[in-house]
């Protein structure tokens, strides 16, 4: 059992649940013999889609600190069925 100091801010502890989460969630993918496509994924804000953003597969990507709901769904569209994405992590960022 995991004990949490008063100081502790509640979205550290948040923080490090979600995150381990993720882990967990990842191991599991890449343990299966499923086709997936992890998508990660930053700060999520309403603007319209402009199309241009940063990738990377199988890394994370410096200075990401947002994406647009447009470009983010933008960019899982086109990678629906394009073999290289298979089995890969992709960040996504401006």
């Amino acid at each position: 059992m995991t004990v949490h100091t008063p100081r502790e801010s509640k979205l550290t502890i948040f923080g490090a649940t979600h995150m381990a989460d993720v882990a967990l969630m990842e191991e599991f993918l890449r343990g299966s013999d499923l086709d997936w496509t992890l998508m990660r994924i930053p700060y999520v804000v309403d603007r319209p889609l402009t199309g241009r953003y940063r990738t990377a597969y199988g890394r994370n990507l410096r200075g990401a600190l947002r994406i647009s709901r447009a470009d983010a769904a933008h960019l899982m569209l086109a990678l629906v069925g394009r073999p290289e994405a298979v089995r890969q992590t992709v960040t996504v960022a401006y």
